[in-house]
């Protein structure tokens, strides 16, 4: 088995991050909206539904990801799994947005519930063996970063694109028209088949390649949980894994409120933030073509912790400032006004400069999570790529499950009920911005002092590579 992936199967790989970004802006910027605010449903029961239906999805990602580790058939162990998803995952996206089984509190909780539950079970099929995928492709300590780099730069593509075409054209001067949604689940499902097809069809050739399954899986399932414990004890990835899991807090929490804040604490249209993700694309363009060089002499760690140390002190800078206008009578920042603004240049500066940096951050830590493959092979003799990318998935996703009910009980707290006045919401938005100041800077500190617990280095993953027997 050789260490380095094509230029060409890197690209078809990094195609692959397309459709699960269109997925995941769908969770993190607009479902809760389009459920809470244009549709009606009470935000306690948003957020009830999207964790229940988190808590089903967590479950089956560890589960396909040991499965697809030990699959042995002609298309190997991933693409299999990933040609079943290309058909569901589209569908289940489309209806989630376009489908309106009933106005009443139980029929659209019932409706969130089922098609949000079955649209993550359909992903689980293509994302576990996906990232999986990526640690067999490149086994090289640097090229591990170009190739996650080449990923994070398509997945910001796809995003970006989607979150133009959403604010600027389907949703234009308002978060709360609903044929604008409509328009972008038809979108967003023919993307998603398209890129995920191209992706599967592009790295099939690989499959001569890539890593068989080392050993038949165990019969009882005493000794497949006795494997899967053996094989995730293992300390540097365990350090990724609780530093996941507080991540996976303050994301439940912090998810979706990006158009509460952009309705009515910064006073925007949705056409007036369109060209944000553009421009945030044009960071992650540059830093992804120059992550492996950036990389090349820093320890990944390392480089990483100081990297999330500089978004951790800018990230919350915005809404701290802006409170203090507001609560202590300072004139910080410049009055909400019109888009081209003095404070929509320093806020569109404000989210390049910090999804620049955090998207190099997020690219090390990638990679950093595919070096414990062959770091923990050579202990146990078992290559466990899917176990390792979707082990994580079951804890994090019920604590995700758990921050979203946080979310809906704070949103209710702070004045967010469907009922609750316009003017009643000015008040409101100021509270939820000083509760997401203070999470925005705790929870992300304190994954951050748990990655810093990590200990591969490049060194001595070398060594490991040809301990193993790889060669380039």
């Amino acid at each position: 088995m050789t260490t380095f992936a094509r230029p060409s199967t890197m690209v078809f790989y990094g195609i692959g991050a397309i459709s699960p970004t269109i997925k995941n802006n769908l969770f993190i910027f607009f479902l809760f909206y389009y459920y809470n605010q244009v549709l009606g449903l009470e935000a306690y029961l948003v957020s009830f539904a999207l964790a229940l239906s988190l808590v089903v999805d967590a479950v089956t990602d560890p589960l396909l990801g040991y499965i697809s580790d030990h699959t042995n058939s002609r298309w190997g162990r991933r693409h299999p799994f990933i040609y079943v998803s290309l058909i569901p995952s589209p569908i289940f996206y489309y209806l989630l947005l376009s489908l309106e089984y009933s106005q009443s509190q139980a029929g659209l909780f019932t409706q969130l519930f089922i098609l949000a539950t079955l649209l993550r079970l359909a992903w689980t099929f293509f994302n576990v063996p996906r990232q999986a995928l990526g640690a067999e492709l490149s086994k090289d300590y640097n090229q591990r970063n170009t190739l996650t780099a080449v990923s994070t730069f398509f997945g910001w593509f796809g995003g970006a694109i989607m979150w133009y075409m959403t604010t600027a054209v389907f949703l234009g001067d308002s978060y709360d028209n609903k044929q604008g949604y409509k328009d972008l689940a038809f979108w967003g499902a023919l993307l998603i088949l398209v890129t995920g097809t191209i992706f599967a069809v592009g790295t099939h050739r690989e499959i001569p390649y890539l890593e068989p399954p080392r050993q038949k899986r165990p019969a009882e399932a005493r000794e497949i949980l006795k494997e899967i414990k053996e094989t995730l004890n293992h300390r540097s990835w365990l350090m990724l894994f609780i530093a996941g899991v507080i991540t996976s807090i303050h994301a439940g929490v912090t998810v979706g409120l990006g158009i509460y804040f952009n309705s009515y604490f910064w006073e925007w249209k949705p056409s007036d933030v369109a060209i944000f993700a553009l421009t945030n694309l044009v960071g992650s363009l540059i830093i992804s073509s120059l992550a492996s060089r950036l990389a090349r002499n820093w320890d990944k760690k390392q480089l990483a912790v100081g990297l999330y140390i500089i978004v951790i002190s800018l990230g919350q800078l915005p809404f701290i400032l802006r409170l203090s206008d507001l609560w202590l009578g300072t004139s910080i920042l410049p009055s909400n006004g019109p888009i081209y603004g003095s404070l929509w240049w320093i806020l569109i500066s404000h989210s390049f400069i910090t999804s620049t940096i955090g998207t190099m951050a997020g690219i090390l830590v990638g990679s950093m999570t595919a070096d414990v493959v062959e770091d923990s092979q050579a202990t146990t003799g078992r290559r466990s790529e899917g176990l390792f990318f979707a082990g994580p998935h079951l804890i994090e996703k019920c604590v995700t499950g758990l921050g979203y009910i946080i979310k809906g009980a704070i949103l209710t707290a702070v004045g967010f009920s469907v009922a609750v006045s316009a003017e009643d919401k000015v008040l409101a938005i100021e509270r939820l911005a000083a509760t997401v100041v203070i999470l925005g800077i705790t929870l992300p500190a304190l994954s951050l002092f748990i990655i810093s617990k990590y200990e591969i280095t490049k060194s001595s993953h070398e060594k490991k590579l040809q301990d193993l027997g790889y060669k380039a």
